[in-house]
């Protein structure tokens, strides 16, 4: 998305080297603010963007680098904001954590805060807002931090976002769907996007009396030197919708899943992902390619996914053009025969008009037939298997019901919908010994204990469950429509896939393990936005005790306190 011209982007890069062993404080300077743009070819002004762009600026560090970003809210209407970094575990850190009003207060407008951590885990990561709904406006970026050195070898990499996109204002969506009229069901999307950029159909734009130009609608394309392998990175950062990923005549070699290498990594040439999730993919422009081949990168919304209210019930959804939404997304990966060496680091990217193909499905016939990524074959190569004997079992149903005092129908756990705190975040008042009221769902858990959690989802439609401060074992998953987990009927394996977001499919279930080794109040929540907003939330407490002798509130996070 383009930047109004007017704009002056105030991203900094500073690396000072400030030991022997190279690390460095890696500082960024991130500004939250709404500009106008053309992100499918429909113009808005509601594009919520980092320093003038959505997706905002790539976040890099290497392992054992200090980053310090300083976050400045410049949103024009008044909101507050926050900025979590998606699959950190911020150990010794957990202020930076970044969930609003549960390790810190939001940022009120005008104001900033500097976030402070260390970069201890290699990967593919992200970073969006985690106040409301602001991140289906176009608040996230991507975070990268780079082994020392990196596990698998390549000569270059490129990162892609796919998300989903709506006309509607994060406002007016959540307004909808927190209403009556929704009874449940999430804002249908009316586009999705790969790195922020898709298409509508003019036509139907027209209808809503919506400015749309087809030549604002780009796609990315990825440029390679033909005989080298290059690391594509895949962020699903999405509100709802999963996606399927294929580059059109090529293998994916998948060597790592949410920050966790992969050991013996699998080669597909389809894979899977749902909001919150991401993959690495080493890629090779195969051997018949010629100087200047382009394959297509289909990355395709699973519109199958989305289980919405049956029309009989009358429920109108607020985006009463969902049909219009063109589930075919492009990008482009071109091979080249030109020495491309001098490149450090990220290949080059550019971005053309469409020139989207008319198949429904983006099928070329002479293709051999899907080999599917299976996630439960991805072992992480450094972790070993989860543990076989477990000190805590927590079970949790992801439901919905309807308030007796609002008749709104809400996504929730166990019948109960998590609300924030509306005076000080949870974690100070672990800090501080006070109990949380009803309506905050928490569960306690020891310092060093091994904790399995099962999560059951008897209604329909899929949930990507994602747990903040930790990665788990997937020990776990039921098949759609398959029922609650019954240990008498269904195994669990101990060598299952390590990661930090998980997909549960539609009336099924799944069990996660995790060693609670680092004491915080953590969030473990649905990653379909809407369900996360609406309170399928669960606060995990995590060695209170030790929070409340050995913990001091830092002085940046009471100063952004004070500032409400």
């Amino acid at each position: 998305m383009e930047p109004p011209s007017t704009f002056i982007p105030s991203l900094t890069i500073l690396l000072l080297l400030i030991s022997n062993c190279h690390s460095a404080i890696v500082r960024y300077n991130l500004t939250i603010a709404y500009h106008e743009g053309w992100p499918d070819g429909v113009k808005v002004s509601h594009i919520l963007g980092v320093n003038g762009q959505s997706p905002g600026p790539t976040i890099e560090a290497n392992v054992g680098d200090t980053l310090e970003i300083s976050v400045t809210n410049a949103i024009q209407d008044g909101q507050n904001t926050t900025i979590h970094w998606h699959g950190i575990h911020h150990k010794g850190s957990i202020f930076e954590d970044g969930a609003s009003m549960i390790t810190q207060c939001p940022i009120p407008a005008g104001a900033s805060q500097l976030y402070k951590f260390q970069a201890a885990q290699a990967g593919t990561f992200w970073y969006h807002s985690h106040s409301h709904s602001q991140y289906t406006e176009g608040l996230f970026g991507p975070l990268i931090i780079h082994g020392q050195p990196e596990t698998y070898e390549y000569d270059g990499e490129a990162t892609l976002t796919v998300s989903d996109w709506y006309h509607h204002t994060a406002h007016e969506n959540e307004n909808w769907y927190l209403s009556q009229r929704a009874f449940g069901q999430p804002p249908k999307a009316d586009a999705v996007l790969v790195n922020g950029m898709g298409r509508y159909p003019c036509p139907s734009a027209l209808l809503q009396n919506l400015t749309c130009q087809s030549r604002r609608q780009l796609r990315p394309v990825i440029r390679v030197e033909r005989g080298k392998t290059y690391r594509i990175r895949l962020i699903n950062s999405g509100s709802r919708i999963n996606f399927n990923f294929s580059i059109a005549e090529h293998s994916l070699r998948t060597i790592e899943v949410d920050g966790i290498d992969v050991a013996n990594p699998p080669t597909v040439n389809l894979a899977a992902i749902t909001p919150g999730q991401r993959y690495s993919f080493l890629v090779k422009c195969n051997e018949n390619s010629t100087d200047g081949a382009r394959y297509i990168i289909r990355t395709t919304a699973r519109t199958e996914d989305i289980i919405d209210i049956p029309e009989t019930t009358g429920i109108r959804n607020i985006n009463q053009y969902s049909e219009a939404l063109m589930p075919n997304l492009q990008a482009v990966l071109e091979c080249t025969d030109q020495d491309l060496s001098g490149m450090k680091g990220r290949v080059e990217m550019k971005t053309e008009m469409g020139a989207w193909l008319s198949s429904p499905f983006d099928v070329i016939s002479t293709e051999p037939g899907p080999i599917v990524l299976n996630e439960m074959d991805l072992r992480p190569l450094h972790d070993g298997p989860a543990p076989e004997n477990v000190d805590e079992r927590i079970v949790i149903e992801a439901t919905f019901m309807e308030e007796e005092e609002t008749d709104i129908r809400r996504p929730n756990f166990n019948y109960t919908t998590f609300r924030l705190p509306n005076d000080k975040p949870l974690l100070y008042s672990v800090i501080e010994g006070e109990s949380f009221t009803n309506e905050m769902l928490s569960v306690n858990v020891r310092n060093g204990s091994v904790v399995e959690l099962i999560i059951n989802s008897p209604f329909a439609g899929g949930h990507p469950f994602h747990i903040h401060g930790h990665h788990f074992w997937v020990v776990g998953l039921g098949k759609e429509w398959e029922g609650n987990y019954d240990p008498a009927k269904h195994n669990l394996t101990m060598n299952g896939v390590k990661r930090d977001t998980m997909f549960v499919q539609s009336m099924s279930w799944g069990v996660i393990r995790f060693v609670a080794d680092n004491p915080g109040v953590w969030l473990f929540h649905c990653h379909v936005d809407w369900h996360n907003v609406g309170g399928m939330v669960l606060a995990i407490v995590e060695g209170a005790e030790v929070l409340r002798n050995n913990l001091e509130i830092p002085e940046e996070s009471l100063r952004v306190c004070r500032l409400h």
